[in-house]
This record gives C-alpha cells, structure tokens and sequence, in this order.
C-alpha cells in the first residue's frame, strides 16, 4: 500500500512540477535573451554616443583651422594690402611686390580651403592627408632647394597621430625650411623625426647663413607664407594640443621642434 501511495505522489510531482520546471526555464532563457539584447542596445548607444562626440570633436577642429586660415592668410592680405595703398604712388617698384605677395597669399588660402574640404571628405581624405602628412616630409626635404637631410627613426610610428596634427607637422616643416632660405640662404638644414609611446616629434634646424647668402633661391619655391610662418606654426600648434618651441641655436642656425602628442582615444592613425 506504501509503495502504490508513494508512486501516485511522485506521478502527482512529476504531473505538476515537470511543466513548471519548464516554464521556470523557458522564463529564464527568456530573461537571459532580454538581458543580452538589452546589453548590446546599450553598448551601441554607447558606440554611438562615441562616434557622435568623436564628430563633433572633428567638426570643432575643422571650424578652428578655418578660422586658422582665415587669421593667418587674410590677416597677411589686409596688412600687406594697406602697405600696397601706401607705396602705389611713392614706390611703384614695392607695390609690384606687394601685389605679386598679395596674389601669392590668395592662392595659398585657396590651397588650404581646398585642401580642409577634402579632409570633410571621406573619399578624398586618404589623398589629402598622404599629400600632407608625416609621410611626405621626406619628399619636401627631397624638393628642398639648399642643403638638406632628413633623419628619422625606423620604423616611425604615427598611430594616435591624426589628419590635423600631421598636417601642422608637415606645415611646420615646410615653414622653417622657406625660413631658412629667406634668413639663412646657403645653411644646411636637418629635419629629425622620432616617435616614442607617447609622441611624434618634429624637428627642423638649419645651421647659421653660408657663403651663398643673398644669392640662394628664394623661399617661395617652398610655398613660404611670407612672414607669418611662426604665427602660423604658434595656431596650428594649440589647434592640434602640440607643444611647439623654437629658438637660436649655440652656432649661430635656428630650431624649431614640434611634438605631436598621441590620441589613443580616436584610434585615428592617417
């Protein structure tokens, strides 16, 4: 009788509980589905949100070198313009100067607005910032007219380096060679580059003036800007959160070094 009672009790738990296990279960599949769904929708809310402020943070740097150009560059056309109104009728040989710089700063703005809407643009921005980059220092050493040598570190690590910086990297380089061929015509220059964990730096030093002084190519073979290059230097510098410094050198020459810290949080190695 015990063993019949004890079998009718166990169909009885297993009648009952067997669908109820099953539907605590199912009900935790279901929890556990939930849970997971509800984890990747926040993570891509976060991705998102991530991708939103890494935008905003690339427009608000686009605004800043627009604004960079149009300081730098017009900045130079007014005041070289007012001198042009001066010297028209005293100096008709100045003026002719004048004017020739005047078209020389128009176009280079052109240049550069040009070149920050190729950046806004994803098809061309792999062009534009291998025209301008750490990577083409090498080529605007090569086209240097004077003496010149670039030295780097190999292999150069530009990760964490962004579009914007190497731009103000290759800039910089470009300005302190049309220096030294407008103040130091004839002086050896040497372009370093070197990176560790933490930076990429710039340097570019040219010795004091050499014996071909006053009859060296002029600095608008390099695209000078024509005194405004160490202002210029000084914007894209803070623009890119660069540290800058420049200064004589116990010789007699001029240094100017320039150290791109790294951005790990972009990711963005161009």
């Amino acid at each position: 009788g015990g063993v019949v009672v004890g079998l009718a009790v166990l169909q009885a738990v297993l009648v009952v509980g067997a669908p109820l296990l099953l539907a605590l279960f199912v009900a935790a599949q279901h929890a556990t589905r939930s849970a997971q769904r509800a984890e990747i929708q926040a993570l891509a809310r976060e991705r998102e949100a991530l991708v939103q402020a890494a935008l905003a943070r690339e427009r608000t740097a686009m605004a800043r070198e627009l604004h960079d150009i149009a300081a730098h560059h017009l900045s130079g056309i007014a005041l070289m313009a007012a001198a042009l109104d001066r010297q028209i009728d005293t100096d008709p040989a100045a003026a002719k100067l004048q004017v020739r710089q005047v078209r020389e700063q128009a176009t280079s703005t052109l240049t550069d607005l040009r070149r920050l809407v190729g950046l806004m643009r994803p098809q061309d921005a792999a062009a534009e910032r291998d025209a301008e980059s750490i990577t083409a220092i090498a080529d605007l050493v090569a086209r240097h007219p004077g003496e010149s040598r670039l030295e780097a570190s190999a292999p150069l690590d530009t990760d964490g380096v962004g579009p914007l910086a190497q731009l103000a990297a290759y800039r910089t380089v470009q300005e302190s060679l049309a220096n030294a061929l407008r103040h130091a015509p004839g002086a050896p220059c040497v372009v370093t580059l070197a990176s560790d964990e933490d930076a990429v730096v710039v340097t570019a030093r040219n010795g004091p003036a050499g014996p071909t002084a006053g009859r060296g190519p002029t600095a608008e073979l390099l695209g000078g800007s024509g005194g405004f290059g160490l202002l210029g230097m000084r914007e894209r510098a803070e623009l890119t959160g660069s540290d800058l410094r420049y200064g004589p050198t116990p010789d007699g020459g001029w240094e100017v070094v320039l150290r791109l810290p790294r951005d790990r949080t972009t990711g963005d190695s161009a």
